[in-house]
């Protein structure tokens, strides 16, 4: 296996209304056998619609953290914002998003990490009119590993309390699929998994409006995990 290390540092900005430039350098690319990866910050500009703002979808920052924690106090999540899995954490920490301000460091930490090592890529999505955190997206390699090494990937969303029902879920993750298939092409990144629980009928609804149709069941496998589940696949063109 060819792993990929990251080279250098650029910004993207890409507006959701735009085609990519072909043949642009400014993106994130991995090729197997001679394997080259450019890490750098992306911004995903996504136009107003319907009720839904503008949103800007980047990197966690350090900024974010007061609207993470905020959200965090009104509704705690079960799941989907977990750090990155091999980050050291003292102890026994059982949280799924950060609690209070020495959490937020060691979770963002986790966040940076995964841009550096390209295995976990996590997204702020913000309220733009408004500046805010209202949401999360995260990309990773569905069996581990760097993404864009030609295996499948999976997608995962968390949204704020008070900004969902508005669209910014399904608008967000259509936003960093259409990047992610551009940046690693088809060879290095065949096709995304959304994966939910079965009694969890929003997020199938989410899945069917981001561009993840039903692909199949997935029965409970204890201990991994407890529940059936739905597997919604896209694929790169």
């Amino acid at each position: 296996m060819h792993i990929c290390r990251p080279v250098r540092k650029r910004v993207h900005r890409h507006n959701m209304r735009a085609q990519p430039q072909a043949g642009g350098r400014n993106k994130l690319r991995a090729a197997a056998g001679h394997c080259t990866v450019q890490f750098m910050t992306v911004v995903l500009n996504i136009a107003a619609a319907g009720g839904r703002p503008a949103l800007w979808v980047r990197p966690w920052l350090a900024t974010d953290m007061p609207d993470l924690l905020a959200a965090m106090a009104s509704e705690y999540p079960e799941r989907g914002l977990w750090s990155h899995p091999d980050l050291d954490v003292p102890g026994q920490q059982k949280w799924t998003g950060p609690r209070n301000e020495e959490e937020a460091a060691v979770w963002l930490s986790g966040q940076e990490r995964g841009w550096e090592g390209g295995d976990w890529l996590t997204f702020a999505v913000l309220d733009a009119p408004e500046n805010r955190v209202v949401g999360h997206v995260g990309l990773k390699n569905r069996d581990g590993g760097q993404l864009g090494i030609g295996e499948r990937g999976e997608i995962g969303f968390w949204t704020a309390a008070d900004a969902r029902g508005r669209g910014i879920a399904p608008a967000a993750a259509r936003a960093v699929t259409e990047w992610a298939f551009t940046s690693f092409g088809a060879e290095g990144l065949p096709s995304i998994m959304l994966v939910h629980d079965v009694d969890n009928p929003a997020s199938c609804r989410v899945a069917a409006k981001s561009g993840y149709p039903f692909h199949e069941l997935s029965p409970a496998n204890p201990p991994h995990w407890f529940t059936d589940g739905h597997i919604h696949l896209a694929k790169a063109m």
